[in-house]
C-alpha cells in the first residue's frame, strides 16, 4: 500500500483521484513519519520558488508539481492528479490560449516535447507563449529515468531590458542632437561612447574609438595624426614629435585629472573648448563645444578695436574738418582738423552746440543741421564761420542724418576750408572771361587765315591745273605737273591743319543726313583710281552683297575717313593691290557696319602701331622723308570715328602689309533698289568672269550671284577662251563677258579680238574693266566692238546698268515691236571710259530761249579767271559780276540756271544777294539753284549758306572736276523741276 503525503486530489469528473504530495510504501510509514518534518520544509521552500517545476518519472507521470508552475500555467490543484502523464498537463492548458498550435499539428508537438523530456537534459532556452509570455525551459535527467522540467517567466526582465535598450536609445538620441562633442571612458579607460559630433571632429581616431580600446589607444593615434599638437601646456608639447611616448603618457595623466577646463585647436584650424571631469566612480566624461565662430569673433573684434584706432588716427590727419552729433546737436566727437580750423580744442567742443561755439553766426548751422535730422537726407552747402582767431572763414560743408543699429539717430558732417578756393575762383572767373574773348579771337584768325590762304590758293591751282590742259612742250608740262602737284600737297596741309584745329577746338558739327554707301565708297575710289594706276596697283572695292541700305551719317566725313585710309594705303603701297571691304550686321533699325582698307605695302613695325593715330606721328624718319604728310591724316581719322561712336585700329607687320579698319553703327534709311526696272528680264543670265587677280575674280562672282546671274570666273585670257569653247560645245549660251583689261599673257584686248572673230560667240556682249589711262576708242580698238567700258574699280551700280544694258540688247531681237517700243532698250554704249561727272549738256535749255546757263558773282580777278577758263570748256553761255548788287541785277535781267555765289564779296555779299533774288522768286514759282563758293571752311560755314536761302555749298579753292558735278548735279534738278512745270 502506498502512503500519500499531501492532500486529497479532485479529478475531472468531481471524483477523488490521488493527493497532491510525495507517496511511499507503507513499509516505511515509520520511516516517512521520521522524514515528513524536513519534508515539508523542501515542499514549503520549493513551492516558494519562482521557477516552476514538475518531476515525471521514466514514464513520464507527473511525481510532483510546485506552486509556481499552476501559477505559470494558469492551473490550480484540483485540475491535475498526481501520476497523471505529463500529456495531461498539457491537455489541460491545449485551449487556454497558451499554446499556438494549430488542431492538426497538436499531436506531433506533444510528441515532440514528450520525446525532448525523454531524451534526458535539454539545455536552457527561451520561448515566447501564445499569451505574449516568456519562458525558459529546461529539462534536467535525474537518477531513475526520472526528469525535472523547469519553467521560468522572464517576461518581466525582458519587459525591463526592453525599456533598458529604449532608455539607452534615448541617451544616444539626446547626445548625438547635442551641439558639442562627448565621449565616455569607464574607470579602466576603455571606451564607452562618442556622440557623432566628436567622431567628426577627429575623423583619424575613427578606428581606436570602439569599444574595447583604451584612452591610450587614442592618444598614441592622435600623435600619429598630427592631433592636440597645442595643448597651451609648452613642456608638454615640446614631447610632441621629440618623445612621442612621453607625451602619451602626459596627456593620459591630465585625463585623470578630476575636473579641467582648456582651448585646444585640431589640425583642421577648428577651436574647441574642453570640459573634462572624472566622475567618483571613475568614469570619465569629456565634453568639446566648438568655439571656431567665437574666435573668429574675438579675433574680429580685436581688430576692429585696432583699425578704430587707425582710423581715429587716420581721421585726425585727414586736412578735412569731421564731426558727430547727437541727435540734440551737441558735438560728441570733432577731428584735429575741426579744431585746426575753428581754433577749439576737443576739450572745449565736445558737448556742446554750434550756438554755444560760435555763439549767433552758430545758428544757422543748427538750422541745417535740424532739417538734415528732420529729412533724413545729405546736403552740401557753403558756409561762413568766425574762428577763434577772429579771422572768416568760407567753409564748404557735407552733412548726413544716420541711423544706428540701435535706431539712435546722430548727425556727421565733414567741412573743408574753401577761402583760397573762393579767392581763385574769383580769379577763375576773370580768366575765363578772357579765355572766351581769346577763343572767339581764335575762331576769326582761323576764319581768316581759312579765307586768305584758300582764296590765293584757288587762283595758283585753278590757273595751274588749265595750263596744264593746254598745248605745252614736255619741260613746261613738267613744271606745271610740279606746280600741280606741289599745290595739291599744300592745300591737302592746310586742310589737315584746320580740320584737326576744328576738331581740337570742339567747333566740328556732325552733320548726319541719308546718304548711299555704296557711292560713297566708290566715289572715294574713283578719285584714288588715278594715284593707283601710277604706281601699277588693283584698287578693289567689296561691298558685301546684302548691304543694300541707304544710312543716315555725316557722308562728308566718312568719305574723308575713306579717304584718308585708302590714300595711306595706295602711298605706302609699292606693288601688289588695295582691298576695301565692306561688311555690316543689322540690328533693328541700325546697321553696324565694319570698313576694311587692306593693302600689300611695306607694313608698320609693332611698336609702331600704336603711335599711327597720334597726331604729327610717322612710322619713321626714312618714311617721312621718302612719302610726304603732315601726319594728321590718321588722327583726324580716328578723332572722326571717335566723334560718331565708333572705333578704329589697325593690323600690321612690318613687310606684310597693313589693314586699317573701322567700325560705325549708323541708323537704316531705306532700301536701295537692286536692278533698274526693265521690261526685258535679265535674271538667271550667265555672265563669264576673266581677271587674272583672285580678290577681283571672288567679289565679281559675289556681285552677279547678288544680283540673280549665273556666273563662272577664269583667271587668263586663254582659260577664258577655253570656257566659252565648252560651254558653246555643251549648247550653253553665254550671255555677256565681263573683262579685265590688263591681264600677263593674253591681254583683254587680244581675247576680245578672239572673241569678235569668232563667228559663234562674235555676238557676245562685253564689259571691259580698264585703268583710268587706257581708252577703247581709238581707232586700234574700234574692230573690238566693246560694249561699255568701265574705269577700275568700277562702281557696283555702273557695272549692273552696264550688264542689263548689254544682256537686254542681246535678247532684245527677240521681242515683238510693241515690246522693243516699251521697253526702251538703250542703244550700244560708247567705247570710250564712262566718265566720273558728266559734263553739263549744253544747248539742251528747256524752250530754247536762250537764256544765261550760269552767272558767276567773284570778286577776285584771279577767280574770276579760273571760272571763266573751266566754263569756257563747257560750251555753256556764262556771266561772271564781282559783287552781289551786280549779281541781283544780273539776275533780274538775265534769268540764269544756275548762279555760282561767293560768300564774301564788298557792297553786297552772297549771303544778302541771295536773300533778294530769293524774294524776287516769291510769286513766280520757279527757283534758281545757288550754290555758294566760299573760301572758309569753319564751323556753321554750310549752316549759313542754307539758311540764307542757298541749295548747295562749294569750298575753294575750286577744282574743275568738283565744279563740273555740282553743275551737273544741280542743272540736271533744274531741268526736272522746270519740266514738271
Amino acid at each position: 500500500m502506498r502512503k500519500i503525503l499531501g492532500s486529497d486530489v479532485i479529478d475531472p469528473t468531481g471524483e477523488p483521484a490521488n493527493e497532491r504530495g510525495l507517496t511511499t510504501e507503507a513499509g516505511d510509514a515509520r520511516a516517512l513519519d521520521d522524514l515528513s518534518l524536513p519534508y515539508a520544509d523542501l515542499e514549503r521552500t520549493i513551492d516558494s520558488m519562482n521557477m516552476g517545476v514538475v518531476l515525471v518519472d521514466a514514464g513520464l507521470n507527473v511525481q510532483f508539481i510546485n506552486q509556481a508552475f499552476y501559477d505559470i500555467w494558469k492551473l490550480t490543484v484540483g485540475q491535475v492528479a498526481m501520476g497523471c502523464p505529463f500529456r495531461a498537463l498539457m491537455d489541460i492548458n491545449r485551449y487556454s490560449g497558451v499554446y499556438a498550435v494549430a488542431d492538426g499539428d497538436w499531436e506531433s508537438y506533444v510528441a515532440l516535447r514528450q520525446s525532448e523530456i525523454s531524451a534526458g537534459d535539454v539545455a536552457p532556452r527561451e520561448f515566447r507563449r501564445a499569451d505574449g509570455c516568456t519562458m525558459i525551459y529546461s529539462v534536467t535527467a535525474l537518477s531513475g529515468g526520472k526528469r525535472l522540467v523547469s519553467y521560468y517567466d522572464v517576461s518581466e526582465m525582458k519587459r525591463r531590458e526592453v525599456e533598458a535598450v529604449e532608455a539607452r536609445h534615448r541617451l544616444a538620441e539626446v547626445l548625438e542632437s547635442l551641439p558639442a562633442g562627448v565621449i565616455i571612458y569607464d574607470r579602466d579607460d576603455r571606451f564607452v561612447l562618442a556622440n557623432r559630433k566628436l567622431k567628426s571632429a577627429l575623423p583619424a581616431l575613427h578606428d581606436v574609438l570602439t569599444e574595447g580600446r583604451t584612452l591610450r589607444d587614442s592618444m598614441v593615434a592622435a600623435q600619429r595624426s598630427g592631433y592636440f599638437r597645442d595643448t597651451s601646456d609648452d613642456d608638454l608639447d615640446a614631447l610632441y614629435d621629440a618623445d612621442p611616448d612621453a607625451w602619451v603618457e602626459g596627456m593620459v595623466e591630465r585625463y585623470h585629472t578630476s575636473q579641467a577646463v582648456r582651448e585646444r585647436r585640431n589640425p583642421d584650424g577648428r577651436w574647441y573648448q574642453i570640459f573634462d571631469q572624472r566622475l567618483a566612480d571613475g568614469t570619465f566624461i569629456g565634453v568639446r563645444v566648438d568655439i571656431t565662430e567665437l574666435k573668429q569673433r574675438e579675433r574680429a573684434l580685436q581688430d576692429s578695436m585696432r583699425e578704430n584706432e587707425v582710423f581715429r588716427s587716420l581721421i585726425d590727419n585727414v586736412p578735412v574738418s569731421i564731426y558727430a552729433k547727437h541727435d540734440d546737436l551737441r558735438l560728441m566727437y570733432v577731428n584735429q582738423g575741426w579744431c585746426e580750423l575753428t581754433g577749439y580744442s576737443k576739450e572745449e567742443a565736445i558737448g556742446k552746440t554750434d550756438l554755444e561755439i560760435f555763439g549767433p553766426e552758430g545758428e544757422p548751422f543748427m538750422e541745417a543741421d535740424r532739417e538734415v535730422m528732420r529729412r533724413g537726407t545729405t546736403v552740401e552747402i557753403e558756409e561762413t564761420a568766425t574762428c577763434a582767431d577772429g579771422m572768416v572763414r568760407h567753409q564748404f560743408a557735407r552733412k548726413s542724418a544716420m541711423v544706428a543699429s540701435d535706431g539712435s539717430l546722430y548727425l556727421i558732417g565733414s567741412t573743408t576750408n574753401i577761402t583760397e578756393l573762393k579767392q581763385r575762383e574769383a580769379e577763375l572767373e576773370e580768366a575765363q572771361r578772357r579765355a572766351v574773348l581769346a577763343d572767339r579771337a581764335k575762331s576769326e584768325f582761323l576764319a581768316n587765315m581759312s579765307h586768305e590762304i584758300r582764296t590765293p590758293m584757288n587762283g595758283v591751282l585753278g590757273m595751274a591745273e588749265l595750263l596744264a590742259k593746254s598745248d605745252l612742250d614736255p619741260k613746261q608740262k613738267t613744271f606745271t605737273d610740279i606746280i600741280v602737284k606741289s599745290g595739291n600737297a599744300l592745300l591737302t596741309i592746310i586742310n589737315d591743319i584746320l580740320d584737326f584745329s576744328k576738331i581740337d577746338a570742339g567747333q566740328l558739327v556732325l552733320d548726319p543726313i541719308p546718304f548711299n554707301l555704296s557711292e560713297a565708297i566708290e566715289d572715294v575710289a574713283t578719285l584714288m583710281s588715278t594715284r593707283a594706276k601710277e604706281k601699277d596697283l588693283e584698287l578693289i572695292v567689296r561691298m558685301q552683297p546684302d548691304l543694300r541700305h541707304l544710312y543716315v551719317g555725316d557722308v562728308g566725313r566718312i568719305r574723308q575717313i575713306i579717304t584718308n585710309l585708302l590714300g595711306n594705303a595706295v602711298k605706302f603701297t609699292d606693288s601688289g593691290h588695295v582691298l576695301v571691304d565692306v561688311t555690316g550686321r543689322s540690328d533693328g533699325d541700325k546697321t553696324k557696319l565694319h570698313v576694311a582698307v587692306t593693302d600689300t605695302g611695306i607694313g608698320i613695325p609693332e611698336a609702331k602701331l600704336k603711335l599711327v593715330f597720334e597726331k604729327f606721328s610717322q612710322v619713321d624718319a626714312s618714311s617721312t622723308r621718302r612719302h610726304e604728310g603732315t601726319g594728321l591724316g590718321l588722327a583726324i581719322t580716328s578723332r572722326l570715328v571717335d566723334m560718331m561712336g565708333g572705333e578704329i585700329g589697325v593690323e600690321s607687320g612690318e613687310g606684310a602689309g597693313s589693314t586699317f579698319w573701322f567700325t560705325l553703327t549708323l541708323p537704316n534709311a531705306g532700301r536701295l533698289e537692286t536692278r533698274p526696272a526693265a521690261l526685258i528680264d535679265v535674271t538667271g543670265a550667265r555672265v563669264l568672269i576673266v581677271d587674272d587677280n583672285a580678290v577681283n575674280r571672288t567679289i565679281l562672282t559675289e556681285q552677279m550671284l547678288s544680283w540673280g546671274f549665273d556666273s563662272c570666273a577664269a583667271k587668263s585670257g586663254a582659260e577664258g577662251l577655253q570656257v566659252l569653247q565648252a560651254a558653246q560645245a555643251m549648247g550653253i549660251n553665254v550671255d555677256c563677258i565681263v573683262l579685265d583689261y590688263q591681264m600677263p599673257g593674253m591681254t583683254g584686248a587680244e581675247m576680245a579680238r578672239i572673241v569678235r572673230k569668232s563667228p559663234t560667240l562674235s555676238e557676245t556682249p562685253i564689259v571691259m574693266l580698264t585703268s583710268v589711262d587706257q581708252s577703247l576708242s581709238g581707232p586700234t580698238h574700234r574692230d573690238l566692238a566693246i560694249d561699255a567700258q568701265l574705269i577700275k574699280p568700277a562702281r557696283s551700280s555702273a557695272l549692273l546698268e552696264a550688264l542689263v544694258a548689254a544682256i537686254q540688247r542681246k535678247r532684245a531681237p527677240t521681242l515683238t515691236p510693241a515690246q522693243m517700243a516699251d521697253a526702251q532698250v538703250p542703244t550700244k554704249l560708247p567705247s570710250g571710259p564712262l566718265p566720273q561727272a558728266t559734263r553739263l549738256r549744253g544747248g539742251q535749255r528747256p524752250g530754247g530761249d536762250g537764256g544765261l546757263d550760269i552767272l558767276v558773282a567773284e570778286d577776285n580777278e584771279v577767280n574770276q579767271m579760273v571760272f571763266s577758263q573751266i566754263l569756257a570748256e563747257t560750251e555753256l553761255s556764262f556771266e561772271i559780276v564781282g559783287n552781289g548788287r551786280r549779281a541781283v541785277a544780273a539776275y533780274g535781267e538775265r534769268r540764269p540756271r544756275m548762279i555760282l555765289m561767293d560768300v564774301s564779296m564788298p557792297e553786297m555779299n552772297g549771303l544778302e544777294a541771295t536773300s533778294e533774288i530769293r524774294k524776287l522768286e516769291r510769286g513766280t514759282g520757279m527757283r534758281v539753284p545757288i550754290i555758294g563758293v566760299t573760301a572758309h571752311a569753319l564751323k556753321g560755314d554750310k549752316e549759313r549758306c542754307l539758311e540764307a536761302g542757298m541749295d548747295d555749298y562749294l569750298p575753294k579753292p575750286i577744282s574743275p572736276r568738283a565744279l563740273l558735278e555740282k553743275i551737273e548735279r544741280w542743272s540736271w534738278q533744274d531741268e526736272e523741276r522746270r519740266g514738271a512745270v
